[in-house]
């Protein structure tokens, strides 16, 4: 991979542009979307954590 154009967030590989698909959900940058996808994995383990039955169902 190949840093693109002038942001260190922009990453190219095979034609393929990560910059291109993080912006286009609203992140700036990767780790805004890397911070995002840990919030929503925490916050789903506090669920199952607090009503383990309904987990299992």
């Amino acid at each position: 991979m190949k840093p693109r154009g002038a942001s260190d967030d922009c990453f190219t590989a095979s034609g393929w542009s990560l910059c291109r698909d993080i912006h286009r959900f609203g992140f700036e940058t990767f780790r805004k979307l890397a911070e995002a996808g840990t919030k929503l994995v925490d916050d789903a383990t506090a669920a199952i954590e607090a009503y383990p039955d309904v987990a299992r169902a």
